[in-house]
């Protein structure tokens, strides 16, 4: 196989489903912090952009993933597990498997949950 120089290389294309923006304009309520401005996306924006839809998912049977790809500091952390009332994605899964399991009210309907 011949190597191609630089100039040679098909450019790569990539892509993403989702950015958001959770670095300033907001301010704090309680504990959470709401947005001020356009950009800012917070906690609830970020679980019914994409939480919402993997749970669904993964409730119907379908493997899922959620995978934060990006720069140091960049908030991956932050939108997958939250800090304080800030929860992220994982947490607010959790609670909402839990709370569909609670509402079920079919006895041959069991559940069984590992990690």
């Amino acid at each position: 196989m011949k190597d191609l120089s630089d100039a040679q290389r098909p450019d790569k294309k990539y892509t993403f489903d989702h950015a958001f923006w959770s670095f300033d304009e907001f301010h704090d309520v309680d504990g959470y912090s709401t947005p001020d401005g356009t950009k800012y996306k917070d906690q609830t924006y970020v679980w019914e952009k994409l939480g919402v839809l993997l749970l669904d998912n993964a409730w119907k049977g379908k493997n899922t993933t959620i995978f934060a790809y990006g720069q140091t500091g960049a908030g991956k952390s932050y939108s997958i597990f939250g800090y304080g009332d800030n929860k992220g994605i994982i947490p607010l899964a959790c609670k909402e498997i839990f709370a569909r399991v609670a509402a079920n009210k079919d006895p041959k309907v069991e559940f069984q949950i590992e990690v």
